[in-house]
């Protein structure tokens, strides 16, 4: 199974009760899909950094998971049709870690000589 993180940006003007419901069916969504929830954060209701729907702010949630590419694709398409849902985004995390391995730290240019003093022209 592969690890995905979602950051999921729910509509700030819905009452506690509708937050939870829609935070109830991602989560069920999770777990019906053979995946399993590793961290699930509530960072709050933040700035935007541009209007959405006419709304210059947003509840932002962020969920570690793991589970199959079909799994990802099922919770997407859940988050398209939810009219609580005002922005989300999923990155895989096992590429950015691979990625981060291959690439070396820069190695410092080797010392170029110096150049011939130039001779002074009569």
């Amino acid at each position: 199974m592969r690890k995905y993180e979602t950051l999921c940006i729910l509509n700030p003007d819905l009452d506690e009760g509708q937050t939870q419901s829609a935070l109830e069916k991602i989560k069920g969504i999770i777990t019906q899909g053979q995946g399993t929830i590793l961290k699930f954060e509530d960072w709050g209701v933040r700035k935007l950094a541009y209007l959405i729907q006419k709304k210059d702010k947003g509840h932002y949630f962020l969920i570690h998971f793991s589970g199959t590419p079909a799994l990802l694709s099922e919770l997407e398409r859940n988050f398209r049709v939810m009219d609580a849902v005002t922005k989300f985004q999923s990155v895989r995390l096992d590429e950015r870690k691979e990625s981060a391995e291959k690439v070396s730290p820069p190695e410092e240019p080797p010392s170029e000589p110096e150049p011939p003093p130039e001779e002074e022209k009569k």
